[in-house]
């Protein structure tokens, strides 16, 4: 464990104790961690007004996820009214529905 040490590990601890904690309030808990990872992208304010599947995938928060993992889990965001698309379903652009 190069580089770390315990004072960072036990910031690095608090910080997810209260990622969990807020995931938890919006009810994101039971999203996976790509879905959850697509709604912290979409909720950036460069993407405001919809952001292309390729903004998204290419995303550094998103961790290069397979193509098919992505669709997948923008589909049911989608099914689960997380996202929508802008304008004709097939523009490939996507926003948050909130």
């Amino acid at each position: 464990m190069k580089n770390y040490n315990n004072a960072k590990l036990n910031g690095y601890a608090h910080m997810l104790a209260v990622l969990r904690s807020l995931e938890s309030e919006m009810g994101l808990s039971k999203l996976t961690k790509l879905e959850r990872n697509i709604l912290a992208v979409l909720s950036l304010e460069e993407f405001e007004q919809g952001a292309r599947t390729e903004n998204l995938l290419n995303h550094n928060i998103l961790d290069s996820p397979t193509q098919s993992s992505f669709y997948r889990a923008l589909k049911k965001l989608k099914t689960k009214n997380f996202v929508d698309t802008v304008g004709d379903r097939k523009t490939g652009i996507y926003r948050l529905v909130f």
